[in-house]
């Protein structure tokens, strides 16, 4: 029998993830765990972590001027999902 591997994540992965993670800490604490757009407590969804401008189009997931923490109603809105 065949034993499954462990998936391994690169040094490098492992510390963008930690960055990431602390710049959502950090974010949470600066908006007291509200949306940073609309200001209201979230709903059931919770925040999510935006980035202004994409990966793919050259965005950092990192860089504390293009990350944001929204409502998913916010979010939904900012990828053009309109919501009822």
């Amino acid at each position: 029998m065949r034993c499954t591997p462990i998936n391994k994540i690169s040094k490098v992965k492992l510390a963008q993830n930690r960055e990431e993670y602390q710049l959502k800490q950090e974010l949470l604490e600066k908006s007291g765990g509200l949306c940073m757009l609309c200001k209201q407590v979230p709903d059931w969804r919770g925040l999510s972590k935006h980035e202004i401008k994409f990966r793919s189009l050259g965005g950092s997931p990192t860089d504390r001027d293009n990350v944001i923490l929204v409502c998913g109603k916010c979010h939904s809105k900012l990828h053009g999902i309109a919501e009822k």
